[in-house]
């Protein structure tokens, strides 16, 4: 029921029409205030969209909604992790990955100061957003590669809407003893004395965790609005990577932060060591997906992980030299 009313109000919402003159409207959906999800706000800022005769609107609907609302067409576009979409896509839904800037799990393991060691998690409440969210896919690798076995040796609880901040409160509240976050909010956990216990990129898990998602009945029937907006992506990461000052105030806006310290880990996690030149979506980061969910629904043993992508336009883009001559550019 509160999936329905979320969906009900936000199609209420996308009948008003922004189109400007010569735009084509072109509506967006990220699904946390995360740098995971930060491609569309530097392209949105920095007039991108418009450069392509894209007049679009971005609009914010929290994790497993997000996909509900990308499903019942609310908006033909949106940015979320592989996780997110996979549950849906073994459902049937012709989801697609149409590019992949976050190809590692940058999630930290945010512990209280007295968990020292990995089995000091054991009988331990570990929070998490929404079940089946980013969050959740990423804690449970970090887990793994841990030796923790998520199901007998912790338990996970949802700590509802809001994203990483929403986490951080209930661990400074002590209605949880660890969490996964990711930079900015990992530079605050460790300010209130909180312990990092394992990062995702120091340990090396591939996981798709922002990407570009749509259906592939919207590419067949509007393959040059797609085409633009991967462009358009392409141009954001460049952007952000080009422009420090500017992609630090736009991070500052989206993820509420007025930290500078917090924004510049928050660059430096995400611009400047995930962040590709060309976004593709890495197989690894994608199949480790499929292994994840083969636990939950057994058709992901026997699902392609590469149906779940198509690159073709990041591809496109590429070899037509346009990313070598955006950076040659800026040298």
């Amino acid at each position: 029921m509160k999936s329905t009313l979320i969906i009900s109000a936000l199609a209420v919402l996308l009948l008003v029409p922004h189109q400007a003159p010569g735009q084509e409207p072109l509506k967006l959906i990220y699904s946390q205030f995360t740098m995971t999800n930060s491609a569309t706000w530097f392209a949105r800022e920095a007039g991108l969209f418009e450069r392509h005769g894209l007049n679009a609107d971005l609009i914010y609907v929290d994790s497993a909604p997000a996909v509900q609302a990308l499903t019942a067409g609310a908006a033909p576009l949106a940015t979320m992790s592989g996780g997110l979409a996979v549950g849906p896509y073994l459902n049937g839904l012709d989801l697609v990955m149409l590019a992949g800037w976050c190809n590692l799990n940058s999630y930290q393991l945010i512990t209280r100061p007295e968990i020292r060691r990995p089995e000091d998690l054991r009988g331990k409440v570990i929070g998490i957003g929404r079940y089946g969210a980013a969050a959740d896919w990423a804690l449970r690798l970090i887990l793994r590669k841990l030796g923790i076995n998520e199901n007998k040796d912790v338990q996970i609880i949802q700590a509802g809407g809001g994203g990483p901040a929403t986490r951080l409160g209930a661990m400074e509240a002590k209605k949880l003893d660890a969490t996964v976050l990711d930079s900015p909010q990992t530079v605050q956990a460790r300010r209130l004395g909180f312990r990092a216990l394992a990062d995702g990129v120091e340990l090396g898990i591939p996981f798709l965790q922002g990407g570009l998602v749509t259906r592939r009945a919207y590419v067949k029937a509007n393959e040059d609005t797609v085409r633009r907006t991967v462009r358009v992506i392409v141009e954001a990461i460049h952007y952000a990577k080009s422009n420090r000052e500017a992609a630090l105030k736009i991070m500052q806006k989206y993820l509420r932060v007025q930290d500078r310290e917090a924004l510049e880990d928050a660059y430096e996690s995400f611009v400047v060591k995930q962040f590709p030149r060309v976004p593709y979506a890495a197989s690894a980061a994608v199949e480790i997906i499929f292994e994840l969910a083969a636990d939950r629904d057994p058709r992901a043993k026997t699902a392609d992980p590469k149906r779940f992508i198509d690159m073709h336009f990041v591809r496109e883009i590429e070899q037509s030299g346009a990313i070598d001559k955006l950076y040659a550019q800026t040298r």
